[in-house]
């Protein structure tokens, strides 16, 4: 019985040991800490994180901050693919100086050596945005992220939430590096509707042809 015991406490403790590396579907995303201030908790003081295991922050990812944004609030983690064998997950988490605009960091993430490796470059969006994952084939074997952000045209005396143009960008793996890389870059046209005409920014399904085309010019050039 006495062995039995053993042999069990050795089990347990290589299992623990080994987590980080095998435990890829399992993980926690832990908000940052909140100022409860005057207009509430909506201003962040120390990030979010997504953390592998049941416990312990030993092996967690952490979105950069800057100067003027702590990604504290709001994270959200969905899986978006697979690359070798592992889940492709998205960690979103937002910044907020408690006014009517919001930033919003997003890291796609994969476990290498028992670690969390963003693949993005820096993909920053307002809530004044749209981002989707389009599976394309001929340009990626792993969904390309595309995005567009609102541009605040104060020469022409916009209000925040009126029709603005966007920025579009498109993001796809690139196989040398392992990495994502942005691909397409433009600003549409036309003036898409902002938050004070629709309660959600609609422009990549309208724009999708000029950007299936921007794609096509990259890969030739």
């Amino acid at each position: 019985m006495r062995r039995k015991v053993q042999f069990n406490l050795v089990i347990g403790i290589l299992s623990a040991s080994i987590c980080p590396a095998v435990c890829q579907g399992q993980y926690r995303v832990l908000p940052g800490k909140t100022d409860a201030g005057e207009f509430g908790d909506c201003s962040p003081m120390t990030a979010a994180r997504i953390c592998l295991g049941a416990t312990g922050t030993a092996y967690c990812y952490t979105p950069p901050n800057d100067e003027n944004s702590i990604f504290g609030l709001e994270p959200k983690a969905k899986t978006v693919g697979r690359l070798n064998g592992q889940d492709l997950t998205l960690f979103s988490s937002v910044s907020s100086g408690c006014g009517s605009g919001t930033l919003t960091n997003f890291a796609l993430l994969v476990v290498r050596n028992g670690e969390f490796v963003n693949l993005l470059p820096k993909v920053r969006l307002t809530n004044q945005s749209e981002y989707k994952f389009w599976n394309l084939p001929r340009f990626s074997n792993l969904p390309v992220l595309v995005t567009a952000d609102f541009v605040w045209d104060f020469k022409a005396e916009e209000t925040h939430f009126a029709p603005h143009r966007y920025v579009v960008n498109a993001y796809a793996l690139d196989t040398k590096s392992g990495q994502y890389i942005q691909r397409a870059r433009y600003v549409t046209a036309k003036k898409y509707p902002g938050l004070d005409d629709s309660d959600s920014i609609q422009v990549l399904d309208a724009e999708k042809v000029t950007i299936l085309a921007k794609l096509r010019q990259g890969t030739s050039d």
